[in-house]
Formats: structure tokens, C-alpha cells, sequence
């Protein structure tokens, strides 16, 4: 209990520590380039709390960014580079909206949406077992081949004829809204993810599955004397995540945005921003959620900083960019030296 309570203790504190480094590097610039350090920093890490309307948002954008994180996440506690969901995401979009445009069904376009993600992150592990080839190279060329490929798909085969940049809509009987909680309205998609990162958490603390892919992550050296089957425990673990950025996809389509356009403008780059939250949340399904809620808070907050005190975009995504560095770098460090550990075979 007071090894816990000690990793309780050092947890707070760096994350403290880290939020104060950022923190006092965002006030340097803002004061540099003569902007209110005070007002800024305000808007910046509070803006998605001021109203409900704010708070509704925020947590609907939070949704993909928690299943794109956790689709690196779980990966990585086996040893896993999974950086394929973003093109995960997009062939999980896409299935999903085929599925609920010509069959409308709803909870088939969902399951779909993530047995496709799942689909895509099993080719990468199944070169990765079978021919040695990187995981990382693997799901970074598939990333882009789904872009491209599922751009095309709209602009040529999907697209709605009234809106050619659009592809056809999700019909209207089977969207995902939101339910009232009283005091607030919550997007559907929104509860769906947070059951599924808790399902996952029971998962890995209460199975046999996910403790082997602790134990695999921690030393490969012991899981092979405990006899635990490697290739399995990767499979297992690429599918989970594959599964989460396809259903991070699914749901943007079904129950946000309602299609997809030409530019992949709802969906792009929140695979890789997904990475930065997993680490932001240690690597943990409850931190997860609560640092993609944080993220999701400093993207609304950049954009009051742009249209209340001038701040330029380009400024603002480097001030967020700065803010989960600083958040994510101790965890990323930490992992890196198992990583490069586990690659040599040595037991910590």
C-alpha cells in the first residue's frame, strides 16, 4: 500500500511539475510576442468549462481523440509501435458509413466500422510475426494508403450529388444524438466510447489476456519462461487497438459529422494526436479519458485565443503542442528506455 501510495504521490507531482514547465514556456512566448500572458493562459486551459454549450462539445470532439489514443496505448503495453490509426480510423469511417447507408443498421455499421479498423492493424502484426517487418513502417504506409484510397472512394463512387466534395449522408432514422442528463446533453458516441475504454480497463486488470500483455511489455525474457505465447499476445493487442481506432471512426461518421468529404477534414490527423493523449494519460484507459477531455479543452481554448486576442493558428497549435510535450515527455521517456530494453532482450 505505501509503494502505491508513493507512485500516487510521484505520479501528481510530475504531472504538476510538467504542467508548470509548460505552462511557464506558453507565458514566455505569449509575452514575447505581446500578447496578454494572463487572458491567453485562461482562455487556453479553461475555455471548454465556461459553458455548457463549450462542455457539450468538448466532450463530443474528446470521443475520437480517447479511441485513437487508446489504439496506441494498448499496443505499446505489449511492446507495440501501432501508429496506423489514422488510417484505421479512416477505413472504420468508411465501412461503417457504407454499412449504415445501404443496410441501415446502426449497431452493424458500428461492429464493422471497428472489426475493419482491427482488419487493417492485423496486417501490420501479421508482417510484423511472420516476415519481420516493422510494425511502424507497416501501419505508416497503410495510413497512407487508406487516405488515398478512401478519397477516392468519395469523390468517385460515394459522393452526394447535390455536394460533390461530400460523400452520401448517414440516414437521418439511424444518426446517434445525444441523451439529456438534465443540466447537459451528451453525445451518444460520447458514452459509447467511455464504456468501451472501461471494458478495456476490466480487460486488461481482470483477464488473463490482458495480463499477459502487461507482463510481455514489462519483459519479453519472462513472459517466454512463464510460457506465455508472444505472437498471440501481439495479436490480441493490435486487434484491441485496431478495433478502438475503427470504432473512433465509426462514430465520427455516425453520430458527428454524418459523412465524409474529400478532404478527411473531421478525421484527419487525430490518429497521430492520439499518440501524444496516450502518453498524456500514462498509458492507462481512465487517464485516457481524461486527458483526451484536457486535449479536446486546449483545441477550443486555441480558438478563442484566435478570435478574442489575435493569436495566429500556427501559434496556437505550437502553444497545445507545447503543453502535451511537456505532459507527455516523462511517460515517452520512461517507455522509450523499456522499449530499447525489451528490443535487446534485457530484464529489468
Amino acid at each position: 500500500m505505501n509503494k502505491i501510495n508513493e507512485y500516487i504521490i510521484f505520479i501528481f507531482v510530475e504531472t504538476f511539475a510538467s504542467i508548470l514547465i509548460g505552462i511557464s514556456i506558453i507565458s514566455f512566448i505569449l509575452y514575447y510576442y505581446n500578447y496578454d500572458v494572463i487572458k491567453g493562459l485562461e482562455m487556453l486551459l479553461i475555455s471548454g468549462f465556461q459553458n455548457i454549450f463549450n462542455i457539450e462539445y468538448m466532450l463530443g470532439r474528446s470521443t475520437f481523440i480517447i479511441l485513437t489514443a487508446l489504439a496506441f496505448s494498448i499496443p505499446f503495453l505489449c511492446g507495440l509501435f501501432n501508429i496506423g490509426g489514422e488510417g484505421q480510423m479512416y477505413l472504420g469511417g468508411l465501412v461503417c458509413l457504407v454499412i449504415a447507408f445501404y443496410f441501415q443498421n446502426p449497431l452493424l455499421a458500428i461492429i464493422l466500422g471497428g472489426l475493419a479498423g482491427a482488419a487493417l492493424a492485423l496486417i501490420a502484426v501479421l508482417i510484423r510475426i511472420y516476415r519481420g517487418g516493422s510494425e511502424v513502417i507497416t501501419t505508416i504506409m497503410l495510413n497512407w494508403i487508406l487516405y488515398f484510397l478512401v478519397i477516392y472512394l468519395v469523390i468517385t463512387q460515394l459522393y452526394d450529388r447535390l455536394v460533390p466534395h461530400e460523400s452520401v449522408k448517414v440516414p437521418k432514422g439511424i444518426r446517434l444524438g445525444s441523451i439529456d442528463i438534465g443540466f447537459l446533453e451528451l453525445n451518444t458516441i460520447f458514452i459509447i466510447a467511455i464504456i468501451f475504454v472501461i471494458l478495456i480497463y476490466l480487460f486488461l486488470n481482470y483477464t488473463k489476456i490482458g495480463y499477459e500483455i502487461k507482463v510481455v511489455g514489462y519483459s519479453r525474457k519472462t513472459a517466454e519462461y512463464a510460457g506465455i505465447n508472444i505472437n498471440k499476445v501481439y495479436i490480441y493487442s493490435m486487434f484491441i487497438g485496431g478495433f478502438s481506432a475503427g470504432l473512433s471512426g465509426a462514430l465520427n461518421v455516425i453520430g458527428y459529422t454524418y459523412f465524409i468529404d474529400s478532404l478527411l477534414s473531421s478525421m484527419y490527423g487525430l490518429g497521430f494526436i492520439g499518440i501524444g493523449v496516450a502518453l498524456m494519460g500514462r498509458n492507462n484507459p481512465i487517464g485516457i479519458i481524461f486527458a483526451g477531455i484536457f486535449f479536446s479543452n486546449l483545441v477550443i481554448g486555441g480558438q478563442n485565443m484566435q478570435t478574442s486576442i489575435g493569436v495566429a493558428k500556427e501559434l496556437t497549435d505550437a502553444l497545445i503542442g507545447i503543453l502535451i510535450i511537456a505532459l507527455a515527455f516523462p511517460l515517452a521517456y520512461r517507455m522509450l528506455l523499456r522499449y530499447i530494453k525489451i528490443r535487446k532482450g534485457v530484464h529489468e
